[in-house]
């Protein structure tokens, strides 16, 4: 589970902030920075205000769009694989390569992958590389992008593959094998949280403890106020990819870390750097990876459940014309990512809400530990116009997709919440 600050949607932008030396001055510490950055009870200035573009909002429309698109085509190439019969012929020739079923699921797996990564290129190229490059958010070569998508599929046919196997072989075996599913899924969660930042993330960029000792130590001090010890933070060289800004909180015991863009170590200045710290910490000390944890494994065992009454009809109305009449067959495999991923789909305004109520939760802890009212509601506006990304989208858009609340809305928040000056006592954060 990764917790970040700066992705709003589902394919989300980035922000363009001044980076003259002058925007980069190092701030006073977290403790002494209260008296120069508490909101002030005048009402917000222009400097508070974000400016829609046309290129914002043509941009955050197009996102959108490409959301929805997305999911119609990633099912309409399952069908096209069943429907054309080449899971059934993937199947045949996985079969004759690998004589026993868990050997047969894998080598069917890694098949499946290539086929569904070549009918997927057209959209993936499109949203993910010509979008980016028409609205100036990535300078990548499309060698570095296609050397990335190649790694992406190497690790997918690496960690799914024997994933699919084992499921396929649980739901020979089992009866009820939604409810084996759901529970094996629990220590892969696990172990994908603690193996991801050690193994996998690296794989795509560097890692290296944050460099800048004077910010260093400012972090290390809003730590200790938060209650945080030994607390690891690094930055990675995302401007190989984007131009965007991010910060997230990754990992789980030996691989738990607090994570900085490169290219959010460029744009934002050192209070800035602490505010969008503190919605970080935030995320520590309130639990918000355990409480994720949780949520997800009710939400899976809802799809899994839902999932399994439709793959089990569709595996008998549906299955013979497609080459298969059990759910348990390697040719199945498409049909049941189809279940799932449209059960998924219209679960999403749950997701999406749980999400935005572990994020604004964030936010109000960042602003009680820090009272960076001004260098939060200045972050947030950061983000927006450097992601190009509207900070008003439509009610609709935000239940169903966004993950975090509209920057719009954070920056009122930022720059009206401060309890402290009411004589009110913190919610979230205790000193």
């Amino acid at each position: 589970m990764v917790l970040g600050i700066g992705r709003e949607v589902a394919a989300a932008p980035p922000a363009r902030p001044s980076t003259t030396a002058a925007a980069r001055e190092p701030a006073p510490p977290v403790e002494n920075a209260s008296a120069s950055a508490t909101l002030r009870k005048a009402p917000p200035t222009n400097r508070f205000r974000i400016e829609v573009t046309p290129e914002m909002r043509r941009h955050s429309r197009l996102e959108e769009t490409l959301y929805f698109v997305g999911q119609a085509y990633g099912a309409a190439v399952l069908l096209v694989i069943l429907a054309a019969g080449l899971s059934r012929r993937l199947r045949d020739i996985a079969a004759r390569i690998g004589r026993w079923p868990l050997l047969s699921s894998m080598i069917y797996f890694a098949l499946f992958a290539v086929v569904t990564t070549l009918l997927s290129f057209p959209f993936d190229y499109y949203a993910g590389f010509v979008v980016p490059h028409q609205f100036d958010l990535t300078s990548q070569s499309f060698a570095g992008w296609l050397i990335d998508a190649a790694k992406a599929l190497g690790v997918g046919i690496v960690l799914g593959a024997p994933v699919a196997a084992l499921a396929l072989f649980a739901i020979r075996r089992f009866r009820r094998w939604w409810l084996v599913l759901w529970l094996g899924s629990v220590p892969l969660i696990l172990a994908g949280i603690v193996i991801w930042p050690l193994f996998v993330d690296p794989l795509f960029n560097r890692f290296v403890p944050l460099r800048d000792p004077v910010l260093r130590s400012k972090l290390l001090g809003e730590a200790a106020r938060a209650g945080i010890s030994g607390g690891r933070v690094y930055e990675v060289d995302k401007s190989k990819q984007t131009k965007e800004m991010n910060a997230y909180v990754t990992g789980l015991g030996p691989s738990k870390r607090i994570v900085l863009w490169d290219t959010l170590l460029h744009k934002m200045t050192h209070d800035e750097i602490l505010a969008v710290m503190g919605h970080e910490m935030g995320h520590y000390v309130l639990n918000h990876l355990w409480k994720g944890f949780a949520f997800s494994l009710a939400v899976s065992f809802v799809v899994f459940l839902i999932g399994y009454r439709i793959a089990e009809w569709g595996a008998v109305r549906l299955g013979p014309r497609w080459g298969f009449i059990t759910a348990a067959d390697p040719a199945a495999l498409p049909w049941l990512l189809l279940v799932l991923t449209v059960v998924t789909f219209f679960l999403s305004p749950v997701i999406s809400g749980f999400s935005r109520w572990e994020e604004h939760e964030a936010d109000q802890f960042g602003l009680e530990l820090t009272h960076l009212n001004e260098a939060s509601a200045t972050s947030f506006i950061k983000f927006a116009e450097d992601s190009k990304q509207d900070p008003y989208p439509s009610r609709f858009i935000e239940w169903w997709i966004y993950s975090h609340p509209p920057l719009g809305r954070r920056v009122d928040f930022a720059l009206h919440y401060q309890p402290w000056d009411e004589g009110k006592p913190n919610q979230l954060w205790k000193p």
